[in-house]
């Protein structure tokens, strides 16, 4: 395995403008994202009140069921003693979801390290499972290559209703099958069986998609001790019922200081990504099993265009007494973390990181600063196979994903081998055609204006006859040449999936099926630079 580290231009303008330090979006954080801002957030954080004892009880319980190794156990006790966290967290995603999400973790894992050695204090990695998101169909599918091209194999969701990760029961049966057609797609390796009875053993041991997700992440990284809780557990729901009753009496700033944030990025030149509006609470409710999003409206909170309505003490009173019906949206949720965690940095991905660009002025209504927001390590995983075709190609990583290098080998060896004189052919046969059928037109129009619609009907038929034949002559010269042109269409899907990154389309399981099981743990072996480098690691 080797890892090779380069910069890769973000895909947004603000992004590329956060990690390389520009004033005009810092401005929208307290902090840059520097590993020397530690020190200064350590110390605002000795005034942080946190009953640690009760959360470190609350992540116990929630991660027991899973076992809790000894270094997690240090990490407890390490937290419960006045450690701050480093904190990433995700969606419940079917087998963890995109690549991503192990990147997170390995993320915060590297950062904890780093900051707990220039800090000389112990520093201890965490991973919020946002389990109350309720939008199934986006956690709900997997990416698979299929002859050379990427196909979305989607899971059966609807019969969840409005149910979140956390609360939707699985239909075993259905994610049985669902999982088995996913797995059939991949090659069969020395690792496929262990793989397979890893996955669906944990599966087995599941009621919900959060269930399942868990069991997944303290597998992976349960040796380097990663403390991991649900957004939704009753526990820590109770636990923040005072933060859910600041929210709810503050939401009416909230949201205003979310506003004039976007505005002001606006202005600047950056996106409005949470579009917010006057009336958002930024909380939402559970009805009948149902999540529903609430706004504000005069003196009422209300959702699902008025169907439910609740006036201020009615909703602080569920907040008191029922705080497990609430959960967070983008907005609340940054606050929630940090008012349940001492957090040193937070961890997220681009757009995690636009949202957070809109939130300083929320922090402080809440009388608090915002972490050291810190993007995640960005990886692309470049396997065996692959490597040998760029190697062959005479291509580097940087000419396939910046460069698009691939397009252009693919165009010079179709204009190498097409067949010009039959095309010539066609096309002149396509020309002659049109003007035939121009005198043919003015023949028939001098008898009825109504036959003109009947001339280019037919006319259109027969080009339309004539650019079959092209294509099937352009097919087959493509299918006489298949293999250099699968090689290229095997490169983009690994390197560039659908011109995107290859974290945020593909699971980690196509890797584990053909490097094992232990390549969660020889990638955190590899001696990352926490630095605004992509990370291209060789397998």
């Amino acid at each position: 395995m080797r890892l090779e580290e380069q910069y890769i231009k973000p895909a947004s303008q603000l992004m590329e403008d956060y990690i390389n330090g520009k004033a005009n979006i810092l401005q929208y954080f307290s902090y840059g994202p520097s590993v020397e801002n530690f020190s200064k957030r350590f110390e605002v954080l000795q005034q942080h009140k946190v009953d640690r004892a009760k959360v470190g009880s609350i992540l116990r319980k929630f991660m027991e069921p899973n076992g809790i190794s000894q270094k997690a156990e240090a990490h407890l006790a390490d937290f419960e003693n006045g450690a701050p966290v480093v904190i990433t967290g995700q969606q419940a995603g079917l087998l963890t979801g995109p690549l991503y999400t192990v990147h997170k973790a390995i993320s915060v894992i590297v950062l904890a390290k780093q900051a707990s050695e220039q800090l000389a204090t112990k520093v201890v990695p965490v991973f919020w499972i946002a389990g109350e998101d309720h939008d199934l169909a986006e956690i709900s599918h997997l990416y698979r290559g299929v002859d050379g091209r990427l196909d979305k194999l989607n899971f059966p969701h609807v019969e969840y209703g409005k149910n979140s990760a956390s609360t939707a029961k699985l239909n075993k049966a259905k994610v049985h099958s669902y999982l088995e057609e996913y797995f059939r797609s991949l090659p069969e390796t020395e690792f496929s069986k262990e793989m397979h009875e890893t996955a669906f053993a944990f599966l087995d041991g599941a009621d919900s998609f959060t269930d399942f997700f868990a069991a997944l992440l303290n597998y992976f990284f349960k040796e380097e001790g990663l403390l991991y809780i649900d957004a939704a557990s009753p526990d820590l729901r109770k636990y923040e019922a005072s933060y859910f009753i600041q929210m709810v009496e503050k939401s009416e700033e909230i949201a205003e200081a979310v506003i004039a944030a976007e505005q002001n990025l606006v202005e600047e030149g950056y996106p409005a990504v949470i579009e917010a509006e006057p009336q958002a609470a930024n909380l939402f409710i559970t009805v009948e099993g149902e999540r529903i999003l609430l706004q504000r409206d005069g003196e009422e909170f209300v959702g699902n265009e008025g169907a439910v309505s609740f006036t201020m003490d009615e909703l602080l009173d569920i907040a008191e007494n029922s705080p497990e019906r609430l959960s967070n949206n983008v907005v609340t949720r940054p606050l929630m973390q940090e008012l349940v965690f001492p957090v040193l940095a937070f961890v997220g991905g681009p757009g995690e990181i636009a949202y957070w660009a809109a939130l300083k002025g929320v922090f402080k209504v809440m009388d608090m600063e915002m972490p050291v927001v810190m993007p995640r390590l960005g990886m692309t995983l470049v396997n065996r196979q692959v490597q040998s075709l760029l190697q062959k190609y005479q291509l580097t990583f940087s000419e396939v994903f910046n460069e698009l290098k691939v397009v252009e080998l693919r165009n010079a060896l179709m204009e190498s081998i097409r067949e010009k004189e039959a095309e010539h052919l066609i096309e002149e046969t396509q020309r002659q055609l049109e003007a035939k059928y121009e005198d043919i037109q003015k023949s028939f129009s001098a008898i009825s204006g109504g036959l003109t619609p009947l001339v280019e009907k037919n006319l259109q038929f027969h080009l339309k006859q004539l650019q079959f034949l092209k294509n099937k002559l352009e097919d087959e010269v493509v299918l006489q040449n298949s293999t250099q042109f699968n090689h290229f269409g095997l490169i983009e899907m690994e390197l560039r999936p659908d011109d995107n990154f290859q974290e945020r389309v593909f699971s980690p399981f196509p890797y584990l099926n053909v490097y094992g099981l232990e390549l969660v743990q020889d990638l955190l072996k590899l001696d990352f630079q926490y630095d605004k480098t992509h990370k291209i690691i060789y397998l």
